[in-house]
């Protein structure tokens, strides 16, 4: 039994090699979105400075939370990306690194897992190798973000759950590793259900108490001086990708308007994703995740009772974040599948069929997925480089007239800048009007502000004896560079 699974992690781990090599070598790198410069910022600050504290701030979160406090995001990511950055160097390549070994740790932890659940050998391979090619898992190794280490944490989790089921300290232990998946995104706490499922008796107490425990004593000091917004699930704030109305209304007792805030952002989603803006290849990867769980419910029968629990927890926690994807998020543009990517490498197991009915049922899912995979790669790869492009220019344009990096300035977008300069702090939105600015300036110090040439602070803040502008040589400016005087 245990040569047989060294073999098979061998042909899984070969496996996941060559489809990184394939994939990579025509893959952008480099950090693109403004989550990836604020992760990669946060994890250079607490390996050099010791601190949470972030390198990228809202305006309106200074004004609602003072300053300093932490990023909007849940710390897990950045202290696991830190310990990276320990072995090697701080940068983009320590975050590709950490998510090459979880991207392979979760297909075998797939393959783990399906063991446990009493799969055979040989559909647990085909599950494990399935997970390299699902959709989402290839291209976010590539990009510095949370959702490749968070993968491998949940599937951890349900593989120690697996192996439990009725023996307290390995499921204790399970509760913990759920946890720290908490500790990386809170999109984890959809796969409690599934784990809770999976255990009996003073096993199913012991989880939840190592759960809880985690929480109280790691989790919540360490989340509670986040940020407030779309991305902190405490304290969310307003957006495009977030219904924080609908939220708002729940909150206050309002359950009808609730509902109805609600109702309206699920149509929305649905118009945006029969919309010409929504690619075939997105809707493809959204029906990729309504297939899985779908052949996983149809095989019912075929599976054990423990399976069958398994799958019960599963759905439950898949409707309740369909639900929430479609009711308070934005679904398409690339957005919801996101959160709801956490969830799909745990239906796997369950897929696979017995006998020879697996074949081409494997073949399909496998040739739809490489077919997803490269058509994310042109969409990704052309997203980057556009990104990239705009974060180039406006920190060159900056830098061309602040030569000297201020300890702490306004720009709108500058996460290039705040990488490219680790002793600035960057206020990376704008104050929503000139009474906001009066107030952040009475709340922090700053020595820059730029502010883009169409702003309504243009006019405001040339006005002022406050601000002196440095660009007058620019008659046409993208952006307008203010030194701030006293």
């Amino acid at each position: 039994m245990a040569s047989r699974a060294v073999r098979d992690a061998l042909v899984v781990a070969v496996a996941a090699g060559a489809l990184l090599v394939a994939y990579g070598v025509r893959t952008r790198q480099g950090p693109a979105l403004a989550d990836e410069f604020v992760y990669l910022a946060g994890a250079r600050a607490l390996v050099t400075a010791h601190t949470l504290d972030a390198r990228y701030y809202d305006a309106d979160a200074i004004l609602r939370a003072g300053h300093p406090h932490h990023d909007v995001h849940a710390p897990g990511y950045v202290l696991v990306l830190a310990a990276a950055a320990l072995l090697m160097g701080p940068g983009n390549a320590a975050a590709v690194a950490l998510n090459v070994a979880a991207y392979v740790a979760a297909a075998l932890l797939v393959y783990a897992l399906a063991r446990g659940l009493e799969v055979e050998a040989p559909r647990a391979r085909l599950a494990a190798l399935l997970a390299l090619v699902l959709p989402g898992a290839l291209p976010y190794v590539y990009w510095a973000m949370a959702e490749t280490v968070l993968g491998a944490l949940v599937l951890g989790a349900l593989v120690l759950a697996a192996r439990a089921e009725e023996r307290p300290w390995p499921a204790a232990a399970a509760g913990a590793v759920l946890g720290m998946a908490m500790l990386v995104r809170e999109s984890a706490l959809f796969l409690l259900p599934a784990l809770v499922l999976l255990l009996r008796g003073r096993a199913r107490r012991a989880a939840a108490f190592a759960f809880v425990a985690f929480l109280l004593l790691v989790y919540a000091p360490l989340a509670r001086h986040r940020a407030p917004g779309g991305a902190n699930f405490w304290a969310p704030s307003s957006g495009r990708a977030f219904g924080y109305a609908a939220v708002q209304a729940m909150g206050a007792g309002r359950l009808a308007t609730a509902a109805a805030l609600a109702a309206h952002r699920a149509a929305t989603n649905l118009a945006e994703l029969v919309s010409p803006s929504t690619t075939w290849t997105e809707r493809g990867v959204l029906a990729a995740f309504v297939v899985l769980p779908a052949l996983a419910l149809a095989r019912w029968r075929a599976h054990s009772p423990r399976g069958r629990r398994y799958l019960v927890g599963l759905l439950a926690g898949y409707v309740a974040i369909g639900a929430l994807l479609f009711g308070v998020y934005v679904v398409a543009q690339w957005s919801g599948w996101r959160y709801a990517v956490v969830l799909i490498p745990a239906f796997l197991p369950l897929v696979v069929p017995r006998g020879r009915a697996r074949w081409p049922v494997m073949a399909g899912l496998a040739l739809a997925s490489v077919v997803l995979l490269a058509g994310m790669r042109q969409v990704f790869n052309a997203y980057k480089a556009s990104r990239q492009k705009r974060q180039a220019g406006i920190a060159g344009y900056v830098e061309r007239y602040v030569p000297q990096a201020p300890e702490r300035l306004v720009l709108p977008n500058g996460w290039l800048y705040g990488w490219r300069h680790p002793s600035t702090e960057v206020i990376s939105t704008l104050p929503s009007d000139a009474a906001a600015l009066r107030a952040l300036e009475r709340s922090v110090a700053f020595s820059v502000l730029v502010v883009p040439a169409d702003s309504p602070l243009r006019a405001d803040t040339e006005g002022r004896l406050r601000y002196e502008r440095v660009n007058t040589d620019d008659r046409d400016p993208p952006l307008v560079i203010f030194r701030r005087l006293r």
